[in-house]
């Protein structure tokens, strides 16, 4: 495969898929990027802000722990 120039739906700017990254999606199964990799960064942060439960599940993962430790140290 050879470099490709693609053209950012967002900000208009072209951008290089290089022949490493077009065979990395291929593996993985994903349909070639629409957006340069700038944009893409902003277009994740923009949708974890807007999806405030993401982070829940780190939060449930701390909290098992803690009453893990809760237990261990009520036994004593």
């Amino acid at each position: 495969m050879k470099d490709k120039i693609i053209t950012c739906i967002q900000c208009n700017e072209p951008f290089i898929f290089t022949a490493e990254e077009q065979n990395r999606y291929h593996a993985r199964g994903f349909d070639e990027p629409i957006r340069c990799p700038n944009c893409r960064k902003k277009k994740s942060k923009e949708t974890n802000i807007n999806q405030p439960w993401k982070d829940q599940g780190r939060k449930k993962h701390r909290r098992h722990k803690n009453r893990k430790n809760f237990k261990e140290n009520s036994l004593e």
